[in-house]
């Protein structure tokens, strides 16, 4: 018997032992280094230094296409490469409804702008938001058939919670939007490169006209409400065509969340409402919608469901409207584009305690793999856009917005270029008890002082200039 007991001790002490030894690996301190001390800051700026070394700037007329491609999948068994798909979760939820229907259409939209041989293109969907499956799936269908390259391309999201999920690979992925379906994706890479090739055809010579409009009444700070400070402008550009064509950009930050987990049909949720609304009056004949500097900020308005999707949207096509009649247009463009890969972090996901979260090699199995990171910024004259991989907060936002007002220039930041790597929240609010904080915030307390200054960076380097 004693024998016997010796045993069972030495197996309960091996096991307390594996499982010390599997939590240690499991769990790490957050590292609170100051980020101007570490090696994937001086790399990253490193990088921009050599982006902005072969920058260059072109001089010129105008010329600017306009396309669009149907993204809403058909639900029946069938064939993939025609959208044929069933049994597909609505994305943003994670409580695993299927779509059963279609409420209204979704769409990706793209404009392509040329200035003496450089072009740019602004490519924005329906979707929750541009994963890096989608990317690649895109840049192997544009292989060969044009000589735009990825760093070139503007890619954005309209952040709809009822679009398409089965996008992402990975633990987080497949919780969030389900398991991942390649089919699904190739088959929307597809619509997506159909769309640029399209609108690069379609270039003509054009004039441009940026500008902005407070809205404060329909979006809200959601990480402590009304003492929040709030990014509320709604960015609005403008490109016609000399054929009298004319495609309009809207760029808000309030998320687009107003039809929640009740639904199961296809939407576009207000960002649909505001282009559709644009569209059918005839006010232009594209309108496409950007996720703003969503992190930090939700919607606000009234009705109960899709009443109140068609409110937001509608009521803020009304103030696109208003700001449209006020703008001035220019077809003789300065046009110059900084693109740079972004060195991260170790992954500091999913709070454990105050100074605890999982171990970055915990952390990698949940997530996809990481591609190529990018920042990327373009000048248009006296306009600067700046696009990132995150839910990047309107609190940091607006400090980058008035410091540019002050040099003359208009400027937008859009989140969701073709990565996802969690929500950017002011180092302030990093250890308060908050979803965006402690379930999205991925990368340590320091990553969105690290991300403001590099696109303070590109900023200087595309206006020449120190903010």
């Amino acid at each position: 018997m004693e024998k016997w007991i010796k045993i069972v001790l030495k197996i309960i002490a091996a096991l307390v032992v594996i499982i010390l030894v599997v939590l240690y690996a499991s769990i790490s301190k957050i590292d609170t280094t100051p980020y101007f001390e570490t090696s994937y800051y001086k790399n990253t700026i490193a990088n921009i230094e050599e982006a902005d070394s072969i920058r260059t700037t072109e001089k010129g007329q105008l010329l600017a296409g306009f396309s669009r491609a149907n993204i809403t999948p058909i639900i029946k068994d069938g064939d993939p490469t025609k959208g044929e798909f069933n049994k597909v979760k609505l994305a943003g939820f994670g409580d695993g409804k299927i779509a059963t229907g279609v409420h209204d259409s979704l769409f990706v939209k793209a404009i392509a702008l040329e200035v003496n041989g450089q072009t740019v293109v602004m490519v924005s969907g329906d979707i929750l938001m541009t994963p890096q499956s989608l990317v690649d799936g895109v840049t192997k269908k544009l292989e060969g058939k044009t000589n735009i390259s990825r760093n070139q391309i503007f890619y954005g999201a309209t952040h709809t919670h009822s679009s398409m999920g089965n996008s992402v690979p990975g633990i987080v992925g497949k919780n969030f939007g389900g398991e991942f379906q390649p089919k699904l994706i190739d088959w929307m890479s597809v619509q997506y490169a159909t769309a640029i090739l399209n609108a690069i055809a379609d270039k003509k010579p054009a004039k441009l006209a940026t500008g902005y409009i407070n809205v404060p009444d329909l979006v809200r700070n959601r990480m402590i409400g009304e003492t929040g400070r709030l990014n509320d402008k709604l960015s609005v550009v403008s490109i016609k065509q000399d054929s009298a064509k004319q495609a309009v950009i809207g760029i808000y930050a309030a998320h687009a969340t107003t039809i929640s987990s009740w639904n199961d049909e296809y939407s576009g949720d207000y960002p649909g409402y505001f282009q559709r609304k644009l569209e059918s009056e005839g006010i232009v004949d594209m309108a496409m919608f950007y996720a703003g500097t969503c992190g930090s900020h939700t919607n606000s308005g009234v009705g109960d469901k899709f009443e109140k999707s068609e409110y937001i949207g509608e009521k803020l096509a009304a103030k696109a409207s208003e700001c449209l009649e006020n703008l001035t247009y220019e077809d003789q463009m300065t046009l110059s584009l900084l693109t740079s890969d972004m060195e991260i972090p170790k992954l500091q996901m999913i709070y454990l305690a105050d100074n605890l979260r999982l171990s970055p090699f915990v952390g990698n199995k949940l997530v996809p793999e990481k591609g190529q990171i990018l920042l990327q910024g373009l000048q248009l004259n006296n306009f600067i856009w700046s696009t990132v991989p995150y839910e990047y907060s309107g609190e940091y936002a607006i400090d980058i917005k008035n410091a540019l007002e002050l040099k003359g220039y208009n400027s937008v930041f859009t989140s969701f270029n073709g990565q996802y790597l969690g929500y950017i929240v002011p180092a302030k609010y990093y250890y308060y008890d908050n979803y965006e904080a402690r379930l999205m915030g991925w990368f340590g307390p320091s990553m969105g002082d690290y991300l403001t200054e590099l696109n303070y960076t590109i900023a200087n380097k595309l206006t020449n200039s120190k903010l």
